[in-house]
């Protein structure tokens, strides 16, 4: 039988807490990851063209007919559909990471975006100071924003800030929580047809940041200024051992054997510029 020694074994999900709404998990356990659970298809995190905040982003279904003839003379229609958005500025999705089994002390890469939040008090809207895990998320990796405002060639700007917090044990694990720090490469900012979003020769990407819950700090991960952008769909994937890390800062008893699955609250917030109105 073998005895693990100095091992904690962490999966962080990352649970999406935006100060608006979502809130990611950050899940520190055996071969697990950093969640984030979506509950409905979008987060619902919502501003208006005036930057007022809204529950559901504002859509509008519209529809017409398009008419040929049959072989007998008379009409035949099908039906085309859309849903147009109209100045709204929104939090489409946000990642889950899985960091694996980590020690103490040490810096793991991203291995999946698939985490397992069983045995942690998920996040319901109104339980957020006791969370230990995300009700946001998504497996691709995918951290997205959809910003309708304005003429699309002259978008006002947002910014998209994370923070963490500390990794939790598992409700019946129980124990000492630990400091994180999650550490986030530049991705490419692209389009629903995977064209960079930039509007000029440079193309655009995330910020690299490190958030860290020692010192509780945020740090913009979109951070798209005045006319630099094409508006629409904006999105970055984090999926790849590159793209994101975590640091377990070495400052907790490590001559304990044990292995525990962990847990930390990964926070997003959205923040709009003022549109233009005319």
């Amino acid at each position: 039988m073998k005895i693990f020694k100095n091992i904690v074994r962490l999966l962080v999900l990352t649970s999406l807490s935006m100060s608006l709404t979502p809130l990611t998990t950050a899940k520190a356990a055996t071969n697990d990851a950093i969640k984030v659970n979506n509950t409905t298809n979008s987060l619902a995190i919502a501003y208006s063209a005036n930057t007022t905040p809204t529950t559901e982003a504002a859509s509008t279904d519209t529809s017409s007919n398009t008419t040929t003839t049959k072989a007998d003379g008379s009409p035949a229609t099908s039906t085309v559909s859309v849903t147009v958005l109209s100045g709204i500025l929104t939090l489409e999705a946000v990642p889950d990471f899985n960091f694996g089994t980590m020690t103490v002390g040490s810096i793991g890469k991203l291995k999946s975006n698939v985490v397992n939040t069983d045995g942690f008090t998920v996040d319901n809207g109104t339980n957020t100071s006791d969370a230990t895990a995300g009700r946001d998320g998504n497996t691709d990796g995918t951290l997205s924003v959809i910003d309708s405002r304005n003429n699309l060639k002259d978008m006002p700007g947002f910014t998209l800030s994370a923070a963490i917090g500390k990794l939790n044990p598992t409700n019946t694990d129980g124990g000492s929580t630990l400091d994180a720090i999650l550490h986030l490469n530049p991705m490419p900012l692209i389009n629903e047809e995977n064209n960079n979003v930039s509007n000029s020769a440079t193309p655009l990407k995330t910020d690299k940041i490190s958030v860290s819950s020692v010192t509780g700090n945020s740090a913009p991960v979109m951070n798209l200024t005045k006319g630099s952008y094409n508006g629409g769909l904006i999105k970055a994937t984090f999926n790849t051992p590159d793209s994101a890390s975590l640091e377990i800062p070495n400052t907790a008893d490590n001559t304990k054997t044990s292995a525990k699955n962990m847990n930390a609250v990964v926070t997003w917030t959205l923040n709009a510029a003022p549109a233009t109105t005319n």
